[in-house]
């Protein structure tokens, strides 16, 4: 970690005057929400509202996992401010159109009674919508249904070309020269993406929200986390348990995962999608005429790998995940370890987008080393680490072979940040010091502030954060203009139409249709 202040400041020279383009930017959003009866705070057993259209085809109103699991998506907009915007009039939209039901504002889940009650996703009975609905019996199977209800917070982000561009005419060396423009951004985006991996572990120290879980989350299995009281466990020196060991991760037939080259990315990927896993063939792919999942191999498919972060490129009609990173590389980079924060209607603040666009800036601008596997696997434990013990800031912490403590690593990402504030502007000069300021006083953080504000409400997490969701989504919920709200009606209805017109059409049979997706090209 050490010279990775003089890794930046390097290329920021290299920059020169171009770079005032930093703050160009594409931002997307990506937030999950559970809908929830208002008077119980239990998940809806209501299917997903036709008048917010179809699940399966609408491209900013969907679900993930279940049925209940509202995702809504940005579209990629030039600033923060905007994205939370757009996400703002999506949630007013789909909050108007609800039928006695409201968002659950925390990304562990309320109480559950019982798995029965989570519902997996429906998205009709054409292929596509048949397929989408497998995955995820194939994840029920696979992991459990309570794992799958976890919500989080995604974040897409990418620099413009002509950026790019300039910042390859400035690096001298042939090798670089020789690159076509999307080979240069790929290489980039994949340093940012060993980057992250290493230092990312600020994002649940600083942006951690999710301390607190009612006990029914672990029901019948061993429950390792403190007791708040008789209803609720909570992580007493920690800040995510949606980040530690019973969130989201893929361990339980182990596969490689390179961000060195994008081949190697693509093939450790493919190798995952089409190696059997010991475990999951315990799991019958077709029983009794019926499939339980997709396949018995280590992913069903490449959205099942669970990452703090991943490269992403746009896929084309008929084209899957895979095959369009092999014929266009990365197109942008996905930061998935952001937690809902209840205390905010969004689930994210302003301050917390800007710092976010810091961490992602320097880690496309840095020079990362080659990362290892097992420096990979170590940066894995490292995230988990801090998301279950975080508040222990003098602990032992050891990132890229460099130990110290864990306040001193984290101050040095947040040193390695300082140089692009100011070339961001004054706001992100702002959101960085409020991070410092977290550092050196942890009851700041948005883990502590949810804590503190519980414990004072004298109420167990259940109607804690069902009175969190009344005030968020009722009494403070702004009216759409009628503008907006005509707009995406109507995206609704075209979202619908969508789906009839791709039911209507002929379907192969269902076996041929999975074997025409696990076709790559290269």
């Amino acid at each position: 970690m050490d010279n990775l202040l003089d890794r930046l400041e390097k290329n920021l020279t290299l920059l020169g005057k171009h770079q005032s383009s930093l703050k160009e930017v594409n931002i997307g959003l990506e937030r999950e929400t559970l809908r929830i009866n208002p008077e119980t705070g239990r998940i809806s057993d209501k299917g997903h509202p036709k008048a917010i259209g179809s699940a399966l085809t609408h491209s900013n109103i969907t679900t993930d996992f279940a049925e209940s699991l509202l995702e809504f998506v940005t579209d990629p907009v030039d600033s923060p401010e905007k994205a939370l915007a757009d996400l703002s009039e999506i949630q007013r939209f789909v909050l108007e159109k609800l039928d006695n039901e409201i968002f659950w504002p925390n990304s562990m889940p309320p109480f559950i009674e019982s798995e029965d009650e989570i519902e997996i996703g429906h998205y009709g009975n054409s292929n596509d919508g048949k397929m989408k609905s497998l995955y995820r019996k194939g994840l029920s199977l696979r992991y459990g249904k309570m794992m799958q209800v976890i919500s989080g917070i995604h974040y897409n982000f990418s620099l413009k070309d002509h950026l790019f561009d300039a910042f390859q005419n400035a690096f001298d060396r042939q090798e670089i020269k020789e690159m076509s423009l999307q080979q240069f951004k790929t290489d980039r985006y994949l340093h940012a993406c060993r980057n992250i991996s290493r230092y990312g572990f600020v994002i649940p120290f600083l942006l951690g929200a999710s301390p607190v879980m009612d006990k029914s989350f672990l029901r019948g299995k061993e429950n390792p986390f403190a007791s708040l009281n008789e209803t609720d466990s909570y992580l007493d020196q920690g800040e995510s348990l949606r980040l530690s060991d019973i969130g989201y991760g893929n361990n339980k037939c182990h596969f490689d995962v390179s961000f060195n080259t994008i081949e190697e990315f693509t093939k450790n990927i493919q190798f995952a999608i089409t190696t059997p896993c010991n475990i999951f063939s315990q799991i019958p792919v077709v029983e009794n005429g019926e499939y339980n999942q997709i396949n018995n191999h280590i992913l069903q498919i490449e959205n099942e790998y669970y990452a703090s972060v991943r490269p992403k490129q746009i896929m084309r009609p008929g084209e899957n995940f895979l095959t369009a990173l092999n014929r266009r590389g990365i197109e942008y980079i996905e930061l998935r370890s952001i937690d809902i924060n209840p205390l905010v209607a969004e689930g994210i603040g302003i301050d917390e987008m800007r710092f976010v666009q810091l961490l992602m800036t320097a880690s496309i601008l840095t020079d990362a080393p080659e990362l290892s596997q097992k420096e990979y696997e170590h940066n894995q434990k490292n995230m988990k680490a801090v998301a279950k013990r975080g508040l222990d800031l003098a602990q032992e912490f050891n990132v890229s072979g460099t130990t110290r403590t864990l306040k001193a690593s984290i101050l040095a990402v947040l040193e390695w940040l300082t140089p692009l504030a100011p070339i961001l502007g004054e706001a992100y000069q702002t959101a960085l010091e409020k991070m410092y300021a977290r550092v050196e006083d942890p009851s700041l953080l948005p883990s502590q502030q949810v804590l503190t504000a519980l414990k004072e409400s004298g109420t167990p997490y259940q109607t804690f954060f069902l009175t969190q969701a009344k005030k968020l989504y009722q009494k403070e919920l702004k009216p759409l203009d009628e503008k907006s709200r005509v707009a995406f009606e109507e995206s609704a209805i075209r979202s619908l139409e969508k789906q009839q017109a791709i039911e209507a059409s002929p379907q192969i049979p269902f076996a041929q249709y999975l074997d025409h997706y696990f076709q790559f090209e290269s």
